[in-house]
């Protein structure tokens, strides 16, 4: 190269450089790093010489001023390149370093030198990326969804106030109308007292296709409670709230940008549901139904479309208008939300419900007999079920993210050991201490930008795998986005890490005599250097250590979750394929004087099951008012001849089904007959109980012909059959009773076709929907899907919780792994020199093989038996999301122990092959 003003080219540094070096340290690789650092140092400072007015010979005494520690060198480099001995006198300066220029050269140098370690370079940047992209992902979950303010005002003040049944031990069940009216009149420890159903409803647009939109139905009072505003309009009056009020509605955000293209002129428009026509008096902001999903979850029963679609958001708010003639005290669809007064508690709340429905039980006993209050923070409803799981899966991933420092950290210390001498040999050819700072900074921070960057997109990349993963219990799972502060923390670490330990050589050279270092026979397995390796083998038995906790929590979540997918149901969902839907009043009306003959329902109803069981590949079909996995409702009953006996006894579940129901799931009778076509509307009315109900209520009698008597109609039992997990498969089987739809048509309209196939059909869903189209073409049809995909959805946090920590333990082992195998490749290197003698001297491989295995073996086992004891101790935090298994199940700790010593050998392989394979003679060539 050229510089302009001069005639004279630049010394070719690096031949020069290389030339006058020779070997300084032994080492090829090392040798060459030497040289790239005083080449660019060289031509650097060359080029600053020659801006200030130097000639080009005087430029090479300039530039190599700094190496004057080592006089011999400097000379020689001068005489090479034809420098004067002495330095003239500076001519005037016309110019200045440019610091940013020399951290731009150290950058490139340092790209260089990690170009050249790619195995290191590899390793570090996967192990930092990985931790810095789970660490991201998962934190920023926990932000959004735990941390994240509420977006109603007072959120500690709200409480869920539920109603209890001391005879099933149930504590959150919703109330009757009537009694929350009592509620509100006799409580003085609420400010306000607000309610709300959870509905659905059918949209016929003018165009497109009809749809299904999730509505809540709320008291006026419901909204202003909450501290909810609508983004324009306004919420409704006492006078819209009233039974025949007009109809209005609150539409959400969502609709409101996808049906009138967030049009300012939304509010007096109308749309048609349930063909009527409904006034829009405003539009609620996304974030109001904040919360909703995770109460009606919480439900016993009445959990309107959360158990039809499990990511349901809600689209209308509607006045509740309950008429007590509908809503009768015997009948329980109403949950109660409540503010508290200025002063009061929780549990004083809780008491006061208590006294309030002992009251009503007094006044009340056939319909409120056992029946209690429970109040709890709203906050506990809406976060109890994932902040468990979200807290154990955000410390997972904390270990993840310490196991790759501290793995990152050791591959910096092994790497940092073998280039001491490498600082020595620089210092002593006069490299000042904060030149080589600055070069093993830029060369640090760029090994951490790099693994940032990348963690950057490994994190969005599993942030979107997560959301799709996750269950619908987690509230506002559709605002999580990478947060900024948590992916700051993440990338600091990862800096710190990479900075802390990558200025170790430099440390441990300016504590060393330079003449010593440089003789140093560490690298052939003399003791200096023991307080380093001490070191390096904690932060290996470390990382095993966390690696066991997370292997162990992981087994006893798949031996949890593989006992859910064993317990029995009493239905058999392969090969069921379901369809719901809303039958509106207006078209289908439910009149209370000539129920249960509601002749347009079963017309409808016969005229579907005659066309889905004639439909090719469908076995059998049914009509149903809840599916089997949903609660549905349940009902005060009596048995005939038998109601002081039964005061204290629970509510029964009540399941509406049409007689291929048995034969679609698959549900054995255990006596008596099942449903069958002749229990029409006009044959008497008879049920089923199951094996629950009868050992309850019928212990050492037989239920047959016995009269069980509800919603005024005394049904006689004709068969028992087997329990169903109606409520979850977690859950005990409640008392059951199965009538036929002919018999007990829905007041609500809303139902499910449930049909089953023989084999897979990708054509049978958009089939059974045109079937259902067929018979009333403005029906939305909903929730088409497989059995098997519901049921698999009901375990689906168990499953979500599960597969993250499989993956987190999986991601710990490998970098456990990565650290043994990385500590013992250093000893063998080191050792080399000592292996080979040994060798030389006739020792078997297997002589070579123990001296390299016992290492391992010793820092795994140290390892394996610190996880253990820490496993015993913190497993017992995922007691709550185990089912069937202990946090401390000894066969899980003994499984898993198997899998840890497999892989840690696994790890010593290579190093162990490496060792065995040594020849003696180049070993002792190295010398």
């Amino acid at each position: 190269m050229s510089v302009p003003g001069h005639d004279a080219p630049a010394p070719d540094w690096r031949r020069l450089v290389r030339e006058t070096l020779g070997g300084a340290t032994g080492n090829g690789a090392h040798d060459e790093e030497i040289v790239e650092e005083l080449t660019q140092h060289l031509a650097q400072r060359y080029d600053e010489a020659l801006a200030r007015g130097y000639d080009p010979r005087t430029a090479v005494h300039q530039a190599t001023q700094e190496l004057a520690s080592d006089p011999r060198l400097a000379h020689a480099i001068r005489q090479a390149a034809g420098a004067p001995s002495r330095p003239p006198h500076p001519p005037p300066v016309s110019g200045r370093p440019n610091v940013w220029n020399d951290f731009w050269q150290d950058l490139r140098y340092g790209a260089r030198v990690l170009a050249r370690a790619r195995g290191f370079t590899t390793a570090a940047v996967l192990t930092l990326a990985l931790g810095v992209g789970a660490t991201t992902a998962i934190f920023s979950v926990v932000d959004t969804v735990l941390l994240r303010p509420a977006p109603f005002a007072d959120h500690d003040r709200l409480t869920m106030v539920w109603e209890t049944d001391r005879n099933t031990g149930t504590v959150r069940e919703p109330a009757s109308w009537p009694d929350f009216l009592d509620m509100q009149r006799e409580s003085r420890q609420f400010a306000a007292l607000g309610a709300f159903v959870a509905t659905e409803v059918n949209h016929t647009p003018l165009e497109g296709e009809p749809a299904r939109l999730a509505t809540l139905a709320v008291t006026h009072e419901f909204l202003p409670m909450l501290g909810l505003r609508p983004l324009t309009g306004r919420t409704f009056t006492p006078e819209e709230d009233r039974p025949g009020g007009p109809s209005v509605l609150l539409i959400s955000e969502r609709l409101w940008e996808r049906q009138y293209g967030r049009r300012t002129d939304v509010v007096g428009q109308t749309i048609r549901l349930n063909d009527r026509e409904f006034i829009i008096t405003g539009v609620m902001p996304d974030e109001a139904d904040f919360g909703t999903m995770q109460i009606l979850r919480h439900a016993a029963y009445s959990r309107g479309f959360a158990d039809r679609d499990a990511r349901s958001r809600v689209d209308l708010w509607t006045p509740l208008q309950a008429d007590e003639r509908q809503y009768v005290r015997s009948t329980h669809p109403i949950l109660v939300v409540g503010r508290l007064a200025p002063g009061a508690t929780v549990e004083g709340a809780h008491q006061e419900m208590e006294r309030v429905m002992a009251d009503l039980e007094q006044a009340y006993p056939q319909a409120n007999t056992a029946r209690g209050a429970f109040v709890e923070p709203m906050s506990v409803v809406i976060f109890g079920r994932v902040r468990t799981p979200l807290l154990v899966l955000m410390s997972a991933v904390g270990v993840v993210l310490l196991i790759a420092c501290v793995n990152v950290g050791n591959l910096l210390l092994v790497r940092g050991a073998s280039r001491v001498r490498e600082v020595a040999v620089r210092s002593a050819m006069g490299a000042v201490t904060p030149r080589l700072v600055r070069q093993f900074v830029a060369e640090n921070l760029l090994l951490s930008l790099v693994a940032s960057v990348l963690g950057v997109a490994l994190a969005y990349a599993g942030l979107r795998a997560l959301v799709v993963l996750a269950p619908p219990d987690i509230p506002r799972l559709a605002d999580v986005g990478i947060d900024g502060r948590v992916l700051l923390s993440a990338l600091g670490l990862a800096l710190a890490t990479g900075l802390s330990f990558g200025l170790v050589p430099i440390v441990q050279a300016r504590r060393l005599d330079l003449q010593s270092a440089l003789k140093s026979e560490e690298s052939r397995g003399a003791t200096a250097g023991r307080a380093r390796g001490a070191m390096r083998s904690a932060l290996v038995v470390s990382e095993v250590a966390l690696a066991v906790m997370l292997v162990i929590g992981a087994g006893l979540l798949i031996k949890s979750f593989w006992r859910l997918t064993r317990v029995e149901t009493g239905f058999d969902v392969a090969g069921v394929l379901k369809a719901e839907f809303q039958l509106p009043p207006s078209r289908y009306r439910t009149p209370a004087d000539t129920w249960p003959d509601f002749a347009a329902i079963h017309r409808f109803n016969d005229e579907l099951l005659r066309r889905a069981s004639g439909l090719p590949g469908v076995d059998a079909a049914a009509i149903v008012t809840s599916h089997p996995l949903a609660p549905g409702f349940t009902n005060s009953f009596r048995v005939v001849g038998r109601e002081d006996e039964g005061r204290n006894w629970p509510e029964i579940s009540v399941r509406v089904v049409s007689p291929g129901y048995f034969d679609v799931v698959k549900l054995r009778g255990a006596s008596g007959r099942l449903l069958g076509a002749t229990d029409g509307t006009r044959s008497p009315p008879v049920g089923l109980i199951n094996e629950t109900a009868a050992r309850r209520f019928f212990e050492g009698r037989d239920p047959l012909g016995q009269q069980i008597a509800f919603w005024g109609v005394a049904r006689t039992i004709v068969g028992v059959v087997a329990d169903e997990k109606i409520h979850g498969v977690t859950k005990e089987t409640p008392p059951a009773v199965y009538v036929a739809v002919a018999q007990a048509p829905p007041f609500g309209g809303g139902e499910a076709l449930l049909v089953r196939t023989r084999g897979e059909s990708p054509t049978l869903p958009s089939t059974l929907r045109a079937t259902i189209r067929e018979v009333d073409p403005q029906l939305a049809v909903f929730g088409v899907e497989p059995m098997a995909r519901t049921l698999a959805e009901s375990v689906g946090q168990q499953r979500f919780v599960m597969l993250l920590l499989v993956l987190f333990a999986g991601l710990a082992l490998t970098l456990a792994a990565i650290g043994i195998h990385g500590i013992l490749s250093y000893t063998v290197a080191q050792r080399r020199h000592e292996i080979g003698i040994r060798i030389a001297l006739g020792a078997p491989p297997r002589r070579v093989t123990r001296l390299v295995m016992t290492q391992g073996v010793r820092l795994t086992g140290l390892g394996l038996l610190v996880g253990v004891v820490a496993a015993f101790a913190l497993t017992r935090v995922l007691a709550n999301l185990l089912f069937g298994v202990s946090a401390t199940d000894a066969a899980t700790f003994v499984a898993v122990l198997p899998v840890l010593v497999v892989v840690a050998l696994l790890a010593t392989w290579l190093p162990v092959r490496r060792a065995t394979r040594i020849d003696p003679l180049q070993a002792l060539r190295e010398e």
